[in-house]
């Protein structure tokens, strides 16, 4: 494949804007990138002067302990120095990883390359209800969901997930290689983030529908003109869809199934929750599909099991499919999620869906947003716990009468062992750095 800086030489216009308005090019990204390289060259060449610093980045030796790892670290401090980095590293060094403020990479030749190399990308999961996992990608498998802008305008992209999670990566590389425009919205209020966006015309914009909740809710939102809405991370529920469809009626709206694991598995243009399930019978842009035991497993077209043999982070059967640990079921030949399975709450033996609950309690017109959780209980092990930000102040009703009214809304839909027995009425609800709810 070639190397993602060849990829971009070709455009001149603006590739980034930050959150402080500073505008760069594509011929300055390039330029940037080019010239690392050839610090690090030198740097590698130069054993007298490990510990010293680039003129442009931070980058020092490490060794672990107990280890004789010699990788390298370089550290930044903005979208633009992650770029720049990562288009330094890529095709040059045969492995880095990517952390939360900076890239590990192995040694560099010290003899000039006349040929790129296959680099082999470290990533980590989220951790939404674990540890983080540590999984291997490519350049191909990065890449593999990127479709090139098929119109003569290019689209803005708002950046809303870190630009080291595997979410933030899709963006960056679908923005650098269409020759689209990425602005940086990860650090402010959403406030600031809205009237950010709405300045620089963004007009495409992916992010996590827990993200999308808060945007919904927040002033001078509809002064936004969106072309593309994408949603991915956790669940796309039908009420959300709905209504981001009224919101921005000219808008296309995508929801996608991905994975740090898998990749990106495919995307449901049709506005509908869940997925045909015909994709489990044929398969779904050459990505495969199936249910075992009420878990998905998805097998991914390009080779990105073979990196991970020996990291034993991913659950691969003997046909390749991998355990993507989401529970669904089948309803109509649609498939729809229930949520994570080791992210079920245990209530006296009986196993509640967070996500379940919340997509009950977001169809009432009362709740904007809605997390879930279990609490420690002595009798039934844990019990059923709601927190929801209401749509709009109501003078008229008091909180134990919302809090009844949400109750009968839950008792009309969801089993008795679903029940929530508690419902917390707050002003906001916390997203960690990828977007989603905190539920730890």
């Amino acid at each position: 494949m070639i190397p993602l800086i060849e990829q971009i030489k070709a455009f001149t216009g603006t590739a980034i804007i930050l959150s402080s308005g500073e505008k760069i090019s594509f011929p300055s990204l390039a330029s940037r990138a080019k010239t690392l390289r050839e610090e690090l060259k030198a740097f590698s060449a130069d054993q007298s002067n490990q510990d010293r610093r680039l003129p442009h980045f931070n980058v020092h030796q490490q060794r672990e302990v107990g280890e004789e790892s010699e990788d390298r670290e370089l550290h930044f401090s903005s979208v633009a120095d992650f770029v720049s980095i990562l288009l330094a590293l890529e095709g040059f060094t045969d492995q880095f990883s990517i952390l939360s403020d900076r890239f590990c990479y192995s040694p560099i030749s010290a003899k000039v390359r006349k040929a790129s190399v296959h680099s082999t990308w470290v990533l980590y999961t989220s951790g939404t209800t674990g540890s983080p996992k540590k999984i291997a990608h490519n350049t191909e498998s990065m890449c593999a969901s990127i479709r090139l802008s098929e119109t003569v305008t290019p689209h803005c992209w708002g950046l809303t997930y870190k630009p080291n999670k595997f979410a933030g990566l899709q963006v960056i590389l679908q923005s650098l290689l269409s020759g689209d425009c990425l602005v940086d919205c990860t650090s402010g209020t959403l406030d600031e983030k809205v009237a950010l966006m709405i300045a620089s015309k963004v007009g495409a914009i992916s992010a996590t529908p827990s993200w999308w909740r808060q945007l919904l809710i927040t002033q001078n939102s509809e002064a936004l003109s969106l072309c593309r809405i994408t949603l991915g991370g956790e669940i796309a529920d039908q009420q959300l869809l709905t209504t981001l469809s009224s919101r921005f009626p000219s808008a296309k709206i995508f929801h996608i199934y991905a994975s740090t694991e898998a990749g990106v598995g495919f995307a449901v243009s049709d506005k509908q929750a869940g997925f045909p399930f015909s994709w489990v019978k044929h398969g779904v842009n050459k990505t495969q599909l199936k249910i075992k035991n009420n878990l998905l497993w998805v097998k991914p077209f390009f080779d990105n099991i073979r990196l991970n043999t020996t990291m034993n982070t991913i659950e691969i059967d003997e046909l390749g499919y991998i355990n993507t640990q989401d529970v669904v079921f089948i309803e109509d030949e649609r498939v729809y999620f229930k949520g994570r399975v080791n992210g079920a709450i245990n209530v006296g033996g009986h196993k509640v869906f967070p996500e379940t609950v919340e997509n009950v309690l977001l169809t009432s017109p009362l709740v904007a947003q809605a997390k879930v959780y279990g609490k420690e209980n002595k009798i039934l092990g844990s019990i059923v716990v709601a927190d929801i930000v209401l749509k709009a102040p109501t003078e008229s009703l008091k909180h134990k009468d919302i809090q009844l009214a949400l109750l009968l809304h839950c008792k009309a839909h969801l089993g008795r062992n679903d029940m929530p027995s508690k419902i917390n009425i707050v002003d906001e609800l916390a997203l960690s750095d990828t977007g989603k709810l905190v539920r730890q």
